[in-house]
């Protein structure tokens, strides 16, 4: 258990862990930055405005080289006549070993027809028992202008004032900047951005395709880099209710897969 624990806290920082992103966002490659929907809420807070009706989510991943290493999130949307609120929750660790909690406020608005703004403001706790518990406040904001041909640009800021932990442990809170588009074809999306993570001073590329069967099953694929790494995975619709899987494959640390099911009421 402690050598789990010791490479864990190694590896974090550049895991899928602790910039966690929804199942279908994964898929595609982990962008998100100019796409709409419930897992904006993971993403662009800008996107929750493509929520149409209040949806409930509830999601979980293993990492990479134990399935005892997990992540667990739920998500909430809801549409308002003032513009859309979410909220969302995750936990990332080891059982009994190491806990990595985010609990976020999200809100997001029309400003017209094509511009959409959101902000998100986020409790981070860490915890290691017998260790220690600490905590942190940050913020992140998001935009994205659609064109008339349903081009999508969007940008979002992760954690905009360098949030730490301020203890002399090595947890750190992400920040950084991405910038992206998406683009529809019928029954088609395709979907790029690129990140750059301030935290470690280093650049990413994301490049995912959507294709919709009938608007009842989505197949989905992608890759992205720093380190190369391919995704793949699928959505099923059904009446109210939304299947979504994904996994992540990596070189050297191996298979991370990911569950979700969404309720639109």
């Amino acid at each position: 258990m402690i050598g789990r624990c010791l490479l864990l806290l190694l590896i974090s920082c550049e895991s899928l862990a602790q910039t966690y992103i929804g199942p279908n966002y994964q898929a595609m490659g982990s962008t998100g930055t100019a796409l709409e929907g419930i897992y904006s809420l993971t993403a662009n807070p800008a996107g929750l405005v493509g929520v149409e009706r209040p949806t409930a989510s509830v999601n979980h991943q293993h990492h990479f080289f134990s399935n005892d290493v997990t992540t667990q999130a739920a998500l909430l949307g809801v549409p308002t006549h003032l513009g859309s609120f979410g909220l969302a929750l995750n936990r990332f660790g080891l059982k009994a070993a190491y806990n990595d909690l985010k609990a976020s406020f999200s809100f997001a608005k029309r400003l017209g027809p094509q511009l959409a703004l959101g902000l998100s403001t986020s409790y981070h706790q860490l915890h290691i028992p017998s260790y220690i518990n600490v905590s942190a406040l940050s913020v992140d904001v998001g935009m994205q202008y659609r064109f008339p041909k349903g081009i999508m640009i969007g940008m979002q800021y992760t954690n905009v004032g360098k949030a730490t932990y301020r203890q002399a442990v090595y947890g750190t809170i992400p920040a950084y900047v991405k910038a992206g588009i998406s683009y529809p074809w019928p029954q088609v999306v395709v979907a790029a951005e690129m990140e750059y993570r301030l935290t470690h001073h280093a650049l990413d590329g994301h490049f995912g395709v959507e294709y919709t069967i009938a608007d009842l099953l989505s197949l989905r694929g992608g890759v992205s880099v720093n380190p190369l790494q391919q995704h793949a995975g699928f959505g099923l619709r059904w009446q109210h209710f939304i299947l979504d899987a994904a996994a992540t494959f990596h070189p050297r640390l191996g298979t991370t897969p990911q569950i979700g099911i969404s309720y639109a009421f």
